[in-house]
């Protein structure tokens, strides 16, 4: 398993005993630091002016002080782990604040309870979208019925892309994906999809002999992306399962993961320019909204989030702290 030195547990949600275990499992075996995190929302203004009791931000500091008893009780609970841990509570947007933590405190991954499933059979609720969109580190959001080990854990990789910037972070997807798989003992499915730009429109313009000459030198393009990828450990395991078909990435991606029934799902969540780091990528804008397992989401190496260093309130020890 990858070393993560210093994970971030989102606490905040209906039942954050399925992520804090998971993070408190990694931190011990990484011998990492863990911080447990609470957001409190602000109070609406419309709200505010209606009490009498005491203003809106005095209201949002109780709130924030019985948040921070909360997350010390959990870490009592975490106190014969062994673990190095910390709380902290913001009074913010959630998905911002806990972004902000991971940029000043330099955390390397953030876990999270994916609890924003609805009738709809949406499995990822706000917080957890604008996350993805946000943190530029690793978010593991994990789905509550998920109590012990992964089965069946899926790699969605783009053979598409050029760039040294993808395929580095095709080999990070497939690198903590592995690690995974052989932690939990479960089977591997590596996923990639090709196919050629406009093929049914070049067809009808430039002919069947033309089209199929280029199909053929792109296919053979994504195989050698392949071959240079899945090399040793991937390549002679018996564990290890490669999925290369043709057809749009998300469409693939969903076929595969419902075929194997997968558990965990680990992609990258940032289109191929990269140029606007608060946009996610095309394929994740469209896969996420029907996952039904865990996902483990990936930034490239260089990414930046765009939520600006600024100045938030933290409640440390019962007083509010500024965090430049």
């Amino acid at each position: 398993m990858k070393k993560f030195k210093h994970i971030l547990v989102y606490a905040g949600t209906q039942h954050p005993e399925f992520a804090v275990a998971r993070a408190t499992e990694l931190a011990m075996e990484n011998h990492a630091q863990l911080t447990l995190m609470d957001v409190v929302k602000p109070i609406p203004k419309a709200l505010g002016m209606m009490t009498d009791v005491a203003k809106p931000e005095e209201l949002e500091r109780l709130v924030a002080a019985d948040r921070r008893r909360r997350l010390l009780d959990i870490a009592g609970d975490l106190s014969d782990t062994g673990v190095p841990l910390d709380v902290v509570v913001a009074i913010g947007d959630p998905a911002t604040e806990i972004t902000r933590q991971v940029v000043n405190d330099q955390h390397d991954l953030v876990v999270k309870t994916a609890d924003g499933f609805s009738a709809a059979g949406r499995l990822f609720g706000s917080v957890a979208k604008s996350l993805l969109r946000l943190c530029p580190c690793p978010v593991w959001l994990l789905k509550p019925e998920i109590h012990g080990k992964f089965d069946q854990v899926v790699a969605a990789i783009d053979v598409e892309s050029d760039d040294k910037k993808h395929a580095d972070l095709n080999r990070k997807i497939l690198e903590l994906a592995y690690s995974i798989a052989q932690r939990d003992k479960a089977q591997l499915h590596v996923v990639a999809a090709w196919q050629v730009w406009m093929e049914d429109s070049m067809r009808r313009h430039a002919g069947d002999d033309a089209v199929d000459s280029i199909r053929q030198d792109h296919h053979a393009k994504v195989h050698r992306t392949l071959d240079e990828l899945l090399q040793a450990p991937y390549a002679d395991a018996t564990d290890v399962h490669l999925h290369l078909r043709q057809g749009s990435p998300a469409a693939v991606i969903r076929s595969v993961a419902d075929e194997v029934e997968a558990d965990l799902m680990v992609m990258g969540t940032v289109c191929r320019t990269g140029v606007a780091g608060f946009l996610i990528g095309n394929t994740a804008e469209t896969v996420i909204p029907d996952v039904t397992c865990s996902l483990l989401a990936l930034k490239p190496d260089g990414f930046v989030s765009p939520v600006e260093m600024s100045r938030t309130v933290l409640i440390e020890d019962d007083q509010p702290l500024p965090l430049i």
